[in-house]
């Protein structure tokens, strides 16, 4: 009776080891081994850098974005996540090996890529509570893949460094939220919007001037109050406000743009004459493409065949617009920003065909060509290899892997991800979030939508939003929280003398 029983035990196990050994199988069939529902010791922990990228899905891409994350960093540890200056705080990671080839043809319908091989990989999901950020794929030690909104990136390992939260400006008390919890959450909040209107395109070959003007936004015990316009710049610096407008002047056939700036009831002005030598009988025509509170990033042209392409771009202080150069970048940012800048510079004149560099200034880098762009909700520093025909086209611009400084930009985090921004709206194109997580502003063609943040995530209706001409685009965004701030700025909104404040 015992033997029975013995060997009725031994059918027993062997039926269940066939059973483990069927699920197995199975899984390694569909090409899925392990499913781990919780990572303890992250193996993607340190700084990778995009090498290349595919784009994998054109429905979600943005190849402007693809671009622009070229040659920059990706960081992964237990607090943060960070692709470019995309944050994710507090992230959940899910590791789980799978077949390379079955993850990619089954999960995002993608055969294209000489990565797609037949082997068993690590995939590392990134996420919030509801929504993937990433996946990574851990190809060996050094090298890797990168799923990040449509595009398939290509990384290689720089080291075991990491960004923290206190590093990119992120202070988060619930693990459960993204970026947006800090302490002065309710407190007021204000908001100075620069804008550049497109120029008019005048009957004789000539171009009228690009105008600017101010939007003003307050919110406050839950509401948003009167939206004003200003015209011209106003700009809030450490010495208080100044106005920044574009003088167009037309003598002789002749156009001749200058900029103005002056401190606020003061009546002293600035005027940069002198910022570019204009030649007798040319034009010069200038823009305005980026202000902070103390550099303007300006463009321009001289000559006398304005199409509306600049032929160079230009950083200036705004304490003296009169200098005859600009700011290089070494001298503004330092040694390693211009390191950075030779480095794009000398890979973008590689990359060009033999015809483009006979028509380009590629003999040597101009560090004074610079200047500052819009990619998906943050500034990047960009530079310029000039055109020897000033009226042929603008030259080419390459984005500089260095990130702008404090001298540049104050404040430049989204407090929200920039795929829930494009869920939110689709057609967005560009964001704004103010600096304690309450409000963001989205960008589209023809308006500036204006939506409440809470717990980490867009309330679904706005609250308001700014119509936008033909062509406008935001080249200033400057914020004040808390409410000693907020009167101050409003008040001088209301005060302008000469420019009252008048609804937009």
């Amino acid at each position: 009776m015992k033997n029975v029983i013995k060997i009725f035990e031994i059918l027993l196990l062997v039926l269940y080891l066939t059973g483990c050994t069927s699920i197995s199988a199975t899984l390694k069939d569909q090409g899925e081994v392990i499913e781990a529902p919780k990572v303890n010791k992250l193996d993607i922990e340190g700084s990778w850098k995009i090498t290349k990228y595919e784009v994998m899905d054109n429905t979600i891409s943005d190849k402007a974005e693809a671009d622009g994350l070229l040659n920059s960093s990706v960081s992964f540890n237990q607090e943060l996540a960070a692709v470019g200056k995309n944050y994710l705080a507090n992230p959940k990671y899910k590791l789980k090996v799978v077949n390379l080839r079955y993850f990619l043809i089954n999960e995002y319908n993608w055969t294209n890529s000489s990565d797609a091989i037949n082997k068993d990989v690590d995939v590392t999901s990134v996420s919030d509570d509801n929504n993937v950020f990433s996946d990574f794929i851990k190809l060996d030690s050094v090298n890797g893949l990168l799923i990040y909104r449509g595009v398939l990136y290509t990384l290689v390992k720089l080291g075991d460094t990491t960004l923290h939260q206190s590093e990119v400006g992120v202070n988060i008390k619930s693990s459960d939220s993204i970026n947006n919890s800090n302490e002065n959450y309710n407190d007021p909040v204000g908001v100075l919007l620069g804008i550049k209107s497109a120029r008019e395109n005048l009957s004789g070959g000539k171009y009228g001037a690009a105008s600017y003007r101010t939007i003003w936004v307050s919110f406050s015990d839950n509401k948003l109050g009167e939206i004003k316009s200003i015209s011209d710049l106003l700009v809030p610096r450490a010495k208080g406000f100044w106005t920044i407008k574009l003088d167009h002047l037309e003598e002789r056939g002749t156009v001749n743009e200058e900029l103005e700036v002056a401190q606020l009831n003061e009546a002293k002005r600035q005027v940069s004459r002198k910022v570019i030598t204009k030649l007798p009988s040319y034009d010069l025509y200038r823009d305005i493409q980026f202000i902070s509170n103390d550099y303007i990033a300006t463009q321009y042209y001289i000559g006398s065949n304005f199409n509306n392409n600049y032929y160079a771009d230009q950083m200036m202080p705004i304490d003296n617009t009169r200098f005859s150069k600009g700011i290089d970048i070494g001298t503004l940012l330092g040694e390693e920003a211009q390191k950075a800048f030779y480095t794009a510079w000398d890979e973008q004149v590689r990359s060009l065909p033999s015809a483009d560099k006979e028509k380009l200034y590629v003999s040597k880098p101009d560090y004074e060509n610079y200047t500052m762009a819009r990619r998906n909700g943050h500034w990047i520093l960009q530079g310029k290899i000039s055109d020897k025909d000033k009226n042929s086209s603008s030259g080419v611009s390459f984005n500089i892997n260095y990130p702008p400084t404090k001298k540049l930009i104050n404040r430049d985090k989204l407090f929200v991800p920039w795929n829930s921004i494009k869920e939110v709206v689709p057609s967005a194109y560009d964001a704004y979030t103010a600096y304690n997580g309450r409000l963001v502003f989205i960008v589209t063609k023809d308006k500036v939508s204006i939506y409440e943040i809470s717990k980490g995530k867009i309330v679904a209706q706005p609250v308001g939003s700014i119509d936008l001409k033909a062509d406008e685009s935001i080249v200033m965004c400057e914020w004040a929280v808390g409410s000693q701030n907020v009167d101050r700025w409003s008040k001088v909104v209301n005060s302008v003398t000469g420019n009252y404040a008048k609804k937009p």
